[in-house]
């Protein structure tokens, strides 16, 4: 199913309570002997990141589905590097300038209502172009990797982590396991690893790489399963009077599905 900026949009409206649970940085954590909470899972990943693209101080980085300024604030706080967050979600802007001012690094970061995909800033403006956990919401996985080309000095690199299709095709009970998490979170699809390398080649990165870090973050998609236990009361009344939409379908179903590792959590750098 093809999910419309206008649905994304609505969908993290009517969901922002997910940031009371998991802070401002509401995506996967990743989990390793250093790590003992959710809100610690999260912040590693983003250092996980930030070493793998070998993020400095004098990069200008291109956050892309910023939200609320998680990454870009922790990039901003912890490596003094300037970061630029876009998001079609609007809401979110005011909330991550907060965020940055509370951080103290408001001089060091910037955010803007924009699609990844399309934007307007001018060919060659970013060192970095950082996706974690937005780019499964794009229409075209292609659109964004040649935009994210596009945007890059040469040498620049681009670092997306993100769910990925172990498989190209689902049939029958995986297809319908698939598309009950996937469309729970309004997410359009999945690339393969290998397609999403292709693109990227297609579009003239010069290395890539992927690790798949599933076993790192499988933690985090045990817990919300099992937090989403407690809003199965919730879920049954919103299909009867619409209340905030809780996602408990996809919650469930993303669980099983990386069990059976019909999808996987990957890690993909480029460089350009």
């Amino acid at each position: 199913m093809q999910w419309s900026k206008e649905d994304i949009v609505s969908y993290y409206k009517r969901n922002e309570f997910g940031y009371s649970l998991y802070g401002r940085n509401m995506h996967y954590g990743f989990w390793d002997s250093s790590t003992k909470t959710l809100r610690q899972a999260t912040e590693k990943f983003n250092e996980v990141l930030t070493h793998t693209a070998h993020i400095t101080n004098k990069d200008l980085v291109l956050d892309a589905g910023c939200g609320v300024g998680g990454a870009s604030t922790y990039l901003a706080k912890t490596i003094g590097c300037h970061v630029t967050g876009i998001t079609i979600c609007p809401r979110q802007i005011p909330v991550a300038y907060a965020n940055a001012k509370k951080d103290g690094v408001a001089h060091l970061a910037e955010f803007y209502e924009m699609d990844y995909e399309k934007t307007a800033f001018k060919k060659g403006s970013f060192d970095v172009v950082w996706g974690l956990e937005s780019i499964c919401y794009a229409k075209n996985k292609g659109d964004f990797i040649r935009e994210a080309f596009r945007l890059l000095k040469k040498g620049g690199r681009l670092i997306v982590a993100d769910g990925f299709a172990s498989k190209p095709d689902y049939a029958g009970r995986e297809r319908i396991m698939m598309d009950k998490w996937l469309n729970g979170w309004f997410v359009n699809y999945l690339e393969t690893p290998e397609g999403f390398a292709r693109l990227a080649k297609e579009a003239g990165f010069n290395t890539t790489s992927y690790r798949n870090v599933t076993d790192s973050v499988i933690r985090t998609s045990r817990i919300m399963y099992y937090v989403s236990w407690f809003f199965f009361i919730f879920h049954f009344i919103d299909k009867i009077v619409p209340l905030k939409g809780y996602p408990t379908d996809a919650i469930f179903h993303q669980y099983h599905a990386m069990k059976k590792r019909l999808w996987e959590y990957g890690i993909f750098y480029a460089e350009k």
